[in-house]
């Protein structure tokens, strides 16, 4: 018992300490009901460090975005070493991947001619550059031709005077322009100005040019222009303008490929573009800024994907922009692949297509043999193989672990008190031995160990091999369902068996995953990586079933970055603790209250015996 300072007032005792001490007791409770929360909270960590690790085995081998990785696919399996050679060396003529079916060997006599797309090449359309309107040089009058040009970054003043543009018809002023215009920007601007009938047009590949007015705007006037006209003013001009002014083409009716699209005269080329391209109808055409042309191509080979115009409104309205007469005439055509395999002729309307578990993907024409083999890479299936037992055998280790564990009962949960006499090393030591035991003997991680082991033992339907057959086993009872693995064994299998090991993981029910009523046969004919899948579904689902529940383990105790991680079983065992430890604080602050008003009016009632005791000594003593 803690000794008690003489200091009260009256009665001369330590009060705050003897309070102190009564509270002690009356704390054990509040204390008891921390550690059983605390013990609580281990256990939803345990739980949900298990839940990780059964997602992450989950993610690693059996989601269908991992295909290299996903057992419960056969893409898994897909790993072959492929050999392309001609004339014993490798070819780059074609290459190859392989499926689980693939033929073994192949060859591929000759490559006439490979695939290609339904092209259309148009001319200039001459809607880039800047043209002279109504060429007029009497206009000058007596002044001189000026004006600013910008080509690029980069301007310029060009000046001819009224004695160099006298008499000069449109030929003869562009070539003077040029000569000055070479002569002030250099050699390689050379025929930035051409003639266009009775005008003249100002145009360079490549870069923009502007025309801005000098010191006169005679000079303006006489070229027909505006100042600040640019070589790209067509990027903002409507297709109206551009190419269908007076034509009487129907720009609300192109058809192409049975396809109507609506376009509008106020279209630049760049919407016009994207109405037609969204329309999917199996061409694409773009405008090409430097050869001032359009272009249009099938987006799939062979002559079975040309492109078609439908009716003599469309075909006008793309003699307009490929500037032809006629558009047919600008058409290659597509062709198709054509090339002999094994002596037979082949006809393919692409370059990459699948024949006998081949996807053969054409890169050039060939005239010699080209031999094809395809071996599974037994290697590299193994190594997958390998990482699936070692993961899963850290896995049981894990959960077989935790149910086996003993609870040391001499290390409860640190009460606050204890906490503050412990450094962060000893909390941490002690936190150790006072988690052990927290999941012994988990009903729910039995079953599932269980579920596992069932899963490995009972035969699958359709598939005449177990795991124990490709040298995958359980070695003993005692190593609590951990697997081993006999490589030579399995390698043995792939290369003589390999179609059965892949069913044996891979094999899929018709059965949905969602059909509870017909789990049984859904089970019996799953492969070992469908039965794994469910089975971690079943425990850490974190969508709903048709009842509305998540997996088994997420309604225990819930995970981080989903609803379950604070509405789950054992939060709300949590809970229920809060609201017990809140009680008892509102009780032990009560208590507090009342020892300190017993301990008040004990003081009280002291000192008015003190008073009372004062005052008859002083009437004793003025008798006397």
């Amino acid at each position: 018992m803690s000794s008690i300072r003489i200091t009260g007032i009256m009665s001369g005792m330590d009060t705050d300490q003897m309070i102190k001490d009564l509270m002690k007791a009356e704390s054990l409770r509040l204390d008891k009901v921390k550690q059983d929360k605390q013990y609580v909270q281990w256990q939803q960590e345990s739980y949900r460090d298990i839940i990780n690790q059964m997602k992450g085995f989950q993610s690693t081998f059996f989601d269908v975005l991992k295909p290299s990785t996903n057992l419960t696919s056969a893409s898994s399996f897909s790993k072959f070493s492929y050999g392309i050679t001609s004339g014993g060396v490798e070819s780059s003529a074609v290459s190859i991947t392989a499926s689980a079916t693939a033929a073994k060997a192949v060859t591929i006599n000759s490559i006439g001619q490979l695939a290609t797309k339904d092209t259309w090449t148009g001319a200039s359309t001459g809607v880039r550059g800047i043209e002279t309107v109504g060429l007029d040089l009497t206009e000058l009058g007596t002044s001189d031709l000026e004006i600013n040009i910008s080509i690029g970054s980069n301007a310029k003043t060009i000046k001819l005077t009224n004695a160099e543009t006298t008499g000069l018809d449109a030929t003869a002023l562009a070539e003077a322009l040029n000569t000055k215009i070479k002569a002030a920007f250099g050699a390689d601007y050379s025929n930035v100005v051409s003639v266009e009938g009775s005008e003249v047009k100002f145009d360079f590949a490549g870069s923009e040019i502007k025309i801005l007015e000098a010191s006169n705007p005679e000079s303006i006037a006489a070229l027909g222009i505006t100042s600040g006209v640019s070589s790209y003013g067509y990027k903002t001009k409507g297709i109206g303008e551009l190419f269908f002014n007076s034509t009487g083409i129907d720009l609300a009716s192109v058809k192409i490929n049975g396809s109507t699209i609506s376009l509008s005269a106020t279209d630049t080329i760049d919407s016009m573009n994207k109405k037609l391209n969204d329309a999917a109808a199996g061409f694409e055409i773009k405008y090409n800024s430097l050869s001032d042309s359009f272009s249009m191509f099938s987006t799939k080979e062979g002559s079975a994907n040309n492109v078609v115009l439908d009716d003599a409104n469309t075909s006008a309205f793309m003699g307009k922009l490929f500037n032809v007469a006629d558009p047919t005439t600008v058409q290659a055509g597509g062709k198709n692949a054509q090339l002999t395999i094994n002596d037979v002729p082949v006809i393919q309307s692409s370059n990459s297509f699948l024949l006998d578990g081949i996807t053969f993907d054409l890169k050039a024409k060939s005239t010699d043999q080209i031999d094809i083999t395809v071996a599974v890479n037994t290697e590299s299936i193994v190594d997958n193989i390998r990482n699936f037992v070692t993961e899963y055998n850290k896995m049981i280790d894990t959960i077989s672990t935790k149910l086996t564990e003993k609870r040391d009962y001499d290390y409860k949960p640190l009460t606050d008190e204890q906490r503050e006499s412990l450094s962060e090393e000893e909390i941490e030591r002690w936190e150790e031995r006072a988690k052990l035991g927290n999941m012994r003997s988990a009903s729910e991680l039995s079953t599932f160990l269980t579920q596992l082991r069932n899963a490995i033992i009972e035969p699958i339907s359709g598939v005449g091999i177990s795991l124990n057959d490709i040298g995958i086993s359980s070695s003993s009872y005692q190593d609590r369902g951990k697997l081993t693995i006999n490589e030579d064994k399995l390698k043995l299998s792939l290369d003589n068996n390999f179609d059965e090991v892949v069913n044996l993981f891979s094999a899929q029910s018709s059965v949905n995953y969602t059909d509870s009523a017909n789990r049984n046969t859904r089970n019996s004919e799953n492969g070992i990586g469908n039965r794994f899948n469910d089975i971690l579904r079943d425990y850490v689902r974190t969508t709903r079933d048709t009842n509305g529940n998540k997996g088994i383990l997420i309604i225990k105790a819930g995970i981080e970055n989903d609803t379950s991680v604070v509405q789950n079983d054992i939060s709300k065992r949590i809970t229920t603790y809060d609201t017990r430890l809140e009680s008892l604080a509102e009780y032990l602050a009560s208590r507090e209250d009342y020892y300190y008003n017993m301990f008040s009016k004990m003081e009280s009632a002291l000192s008015q015996m003190q008073s009372q005791g004062d005052s008859m000594m002083s009437m004793l003593g003025g008798g006397a």
